[in-house]
């Protein structure tokens, strides 16, 4: 595989504060970067005790909060002067102190006379990391560029072609020709956006209808694919899902022809599927292809079958009957029970596995104990440390630095506060202390297979995140287009679902029918899926049907973020026939401002038809080619005569 040298990011703490909205309080500038997407909340620093060895205190943002400024006022002038220095003389990039949070002149003179950075946020502490970690993940993205393969776009599935020149180039004809979409096979930029998503880019500048999409052979020559295919075959951008490898038949080696063991290859150190396809006379390559990216996303349903979903339906039924049982609604309160978290993570059980079923997580903070464990607890009970808690070998080396007496004491109080769990992070040995209260209290302890304590909480987060998200649930029919997520709505009647089945048959794919819930993702994207059971669709005269049966798996799809809504309507008047105001309105969800056209029905038009061209539309203005302003434009051009013509 052809990788150039991956590129080094950085961001500037300018282009933070200009970003983020924050207020200079050294009113000095700084040529400090920032390297690292990480964010540090200050704790143990406070107290006196410093982890020098760790990333914390010399690559991390460092965020004070509410807490840790009362914590610091009751300090004496000496202690807190004597524990500053030595923090401030750390290389951590920058501090951030929160809106909620306030520190004394003294504390910004010592900045000012280490040259640390010192930023004011509008926004309380949980808010502004949240913030961050969404504008630092995407900026300092890891990147390279991989040269000579192509990306297409395949039910869903970023699939990433390379190996025999020619077979590479006539199976991406004809998928593209099958409906399927292209990214770039040259120079195509490769960012790792999170620990679980790696994304191509066309690197070329899209912004303009002149600037068209090229597939490249290896004499030279190029195909318009935009001229021959049209805005619809093309995308800027992908999720690679898999990696396909073209070769030439080698009679002499073993093909898989099970797929029972995985394969993958690295790409900025994350592992992609990989599979091989030999390439000979006779074989449909776009067809195999099609069936590797089906195949992938089937794998990550886990089943191949209708019973499939029969069998979860019969099991969310009795979930939620336990659910109705145990109360787990009480209050509107949305609850994670431990145990699905220590699966989702192939965590090891050391204590409290009784209670894995009936002890609950209600937020998506991850905390480390930091100041509870030196005795303070003013404002633990206000900040709602009722979280997962973390616990490594930092955390034990600082109970062994205190008296017995006190860390007995402390650690008692500590576990009164009613935590669902604590997770250990790279802890082998566990001090018999710490394993006899926590027998005592019958707290759920598990151990992480994870070594980095910030590894940890990067998945953690991501995963509580997308769980607790806020989330609404709206009546229409979810279809995936061209790669948009659309949500027809309309009045009952109006044939929101008729419209939806015609749109399968010309190959989109179905999402959800009639509740669609949406939530606002850890990227603020609004992602929707099925309120209830997927893929099932209600057709007047037909009843219920199994989109995923009666259409495979290249029907349907379990999410899809949200990109624009049609509204149907009955046509009732012919004014719609000069309107054209109304494709370019919008309305909110979730906080997100999101693209809505309006659709006059009637026995004569075709709804489905008239759906495609709407998303089509909004695919070229993304492109930046705006139809309605190219005809007014042309409209001008038009001499006095020519419009008296046209008039008539």
């Amino acid at each position: 595989m052809e990788i150039k040298t991956k590129v080094k990011k950085t961001i500037s703490i300018q282009e933070l504060a200009k970003k983020l909205n924050l207020e200079n309080l050294v009113e000095k500038d700084t040529t400090n970067v920032i390297i690292s997407p990480s964010i540090y909340r200050i704790g143990y620093e406070l107290t006196g005790f410093f982890n020098e060895s760790g990333e914390e205190l010399n690559k991390y943002i460092h965020v004070l909060g509410k807490k840790e400024a009362v914590y610091l006022e009751g300090m004496s002038s000496e202690k807190r002067r004597e524990f500053m220095e030595k923090y401030f003389s750390f290389d951590f990039p920058v501090l951030i102190l929160t809106y909620d949070s306030f520190v004394n002149n003294e504390f910004i003179e010592l900045a000012k006379k280490n040259g640390k950075p010192l930023l004011k946020s509008k926004l309380r502490t949980t808010e502004l990391i949240r913030a961050m970690k969404f504008y630092l993940q995407r900026e300092l993205a890891p990147e390279t560029i991989i040269n000579n393969h192509i990306l297409l776009d395949i039910y869903g599935v970023g699939m990433l072609i390379t190996g025999d020149e020619e077979a590479k180039l006539g199976a991406t004809i004809e998928l593209l020709e099958r409906g399927h979409k292209f990214i770039t096979d040259t120079k195509m930029i490769v960012k790792k956006i999170s620990d679980d998503e790696l994304v191509g880019i066309n690197s070329s500048d899209k912004n303009s209808p002149d600037k068209h999409f090229f597939l490249f052979g290896k004499d030279g020559n190029s195909i318009d694919l935009t001229n021959h295919f049209g805005i619809k075959s093309t995308r800027k951008r992908k999720k690679i899902n898999m990696l396909v490898v073209l070769e030439k038949w080698d009679e002499k080696k073993f093909y898989d022809r099970l797929g029972l063991d995985e394969v993958y290859e690295e790409i900025l150190d994350y592992k992609i599927p990989k599979v091989t396809l030999p390439v000979r006379k006779g074989r449909n390559l776009a067809i195999i292809i099609e069936t590797a990216a089906i195949n992938h996303r089937l794998k990550k349903t886990g089943v191949n079958s209708a019973e499939y979903f029969w069998e979860e339906s019969k099991k969310m039924i009795a979930e939620n009957k336990k659910r109705s049982q145990r109360g787990q609604e009480m209050d509107n309160r949305k609850l994670l029970p431990v145990r699905k978290i220590k699966n989702q993570f192939n965590l090891e059980i050391l204590n409290g596995e009784k209670f894995l079923d009936t002890r609950y997580i209600t937020t998506t903070g991850i905390h480390r104990p930091s100041l509870a464990l030196s005795g303070y607890f003013d404002m633990y009970e206000e900040e709602g440390y009722n979280g997962v808690q973390i616990f490594s070998n930092v955390e034990f080396k600082f109970l062994e630095s205190l008296d017995e007496k006190e860390r007995e004491k402390n650690l008692r109080k500590y576990f009164d506060f009613g935590f669902p769990m604590i997770i250990l992070s790279g802890v082998e040995e566990i001090p018999d202390y710490f394993m006899d209260i926590i027998k005592e209290k019958e707290v759920i302890l598990l151990r992480s297979p994870y070594e980095r304590t910030s590894e940890i909480v990067a998945k953690y987060s991501g995963y509580l995140e997308t769980y607790f998200a806020p989330n609404i649930s709206i009546h229409g029919v979810f279809v995936e287009m061209y790669g948009f997520g659309v949500l027809l709505t309309g009045k009952s009647g109006i044939g929101k679902s008729e419209t939806a089945l015609e749109l399968i048959h010309r190959g989109h794919r179905l999402i959800a029918d009639d509740m669609v819930k949406f939530v606002r993702g850890i990227s603020g994207d609004v992602v929707g899926k099925a309120a209830k059971l997927p893929y099932f669709m209600e057709i007047r005269g037909l009843g219920i049907i199994d989109i995923k049966a009666l259409y495979g798996l290249g029907a349907v799809r379990i999410s899809k973020r949200l990109d624009a809504i049609i509204e149907l309507q009955e046509q009732k008047s012919e004014n719609y026939l000069t309107s054209v105001n109304y494709m370019s309105s919008t309305t909110e969800i979730l906080d997100n401002s999101i693209y809505k056209a309006v659709l006059y029905i009637s026995s004569g038009r075709n709804a489905a038809a008239m759906v495609e061209i709407a998303v089509m539309n909004l695919m070229a203005k993304r492109l930046g080619y705006d139809s309605e302003k190219s005809y007014l434009k042309g409209k001008e051009l038009l001499t006095r005569k020519e419009r008296i013509l046209l008039e008539d």
